[in-house]
This record gives structure tokens, C-alpha cells and sequence, in this order.
């Protein structure tokens, strides 16, 4: 399986607006994690370092960087991101579509599994070159 460089948003991704974490985000997480990917987390509101360890998902992420909002692209360079997104999971189709990754519900409900989908998504993109 080849490891990818997944760059998550935070707000209405993994934070929802109630500041709750969305469903399955830890067990994603650690899966990830267990499978060599690097995880990434950016938002375009600021660094969120303090948003993961408040929900303890911090020991998964390899970084933190600020998110373009438009000129996704040439935005990585102004904002020193360095390592280049293999898969995005965001909110905002936009940056989904200038990447490759999962555009995500901004509203979860009770039973939400769309971050189960995205592992699945995650899963099927590493295991295409093999």
C-alpha cells in the first residue's frame, strides 16, 4: 500500500459546529496512522495544534499548517506548506477539487459515518498503484 500525505480541514471536518469531534475521527485516526500514512491538519483560520490536543488526536498528526483559501496551488508555497497533499478531506469542495481527496458533509447527524467512507476512499486511492 503506498503512503500518502492526507491533509485534513478542522472546522465542520473533524470539529463540528456544536465544537464536538466528528464520529469515528479517532479511530480513523489511529487506522491511518497504523497503515504509514501521514496526517496532516490545516485550516484556514490559523494553526488548530490546540483543537487536536483538546480532542487527543495530536499524537497522530505529523504536522500543522495554514490552509489557502483560493489559488490553492500557488498557496502552498505562500504558505509554507511544504509537503504536498496526496488526499484533502474538507468541507469546502473547492480545495477538494484543486487536490485529489473527499468532499465532506459540513453537517454530521448522530450516526454520521462519513469519516468511515473517507477511510475507505483513503484505502482504495493507496492500493491503486500496487
Amino acid at each position: 500500500m503506498r503512503q500518502l500525505n492526507i491533509f485534513f480541514d478542522v472546522d465542520n471536518t473533524l470539529i463540528m459546529w456544536d465544537g464536538k469531534l466528528r464520529n469515528h475521527a479517532k479511530e480513523v485516526f489511529e487506522q491511518l496512522q497504523a497503515d504509514g500514512h501521514k496526517i496532516f491538519v490545516w485550516s484556514g483560520v490559523g494553526i488548530r495544534r490546540w483543537d487536536m490536543r483538546r480532542h487527543k488526536l495530536d499524537e497522530y498528526v505529523e504536522d500543522y499548517f495554514l490552509k489557502p483559501l483560493q489559488d490553492h496551488h500557488e498557496g502552498l508555497k505562500t504558505f509554507d506548506v511544504h509537503t504536498f497533499p496526496d488526499f484533502v478531506i474538507d468541507d469546502h469542495k473547492s480545495v477538494v477539487d484543486a487536490f485529489e481527496g473527499y468532499h465532506i458533509s459540513d453537517m454530521a447527524d448522530p450516526d454520521d459515518r462519513e469519516l468511515l467512507d473517507v477511510l475507505e476512499a483513503i484505502n482504495k486511492m493507496a492500493s491503486e498503484d500496487e
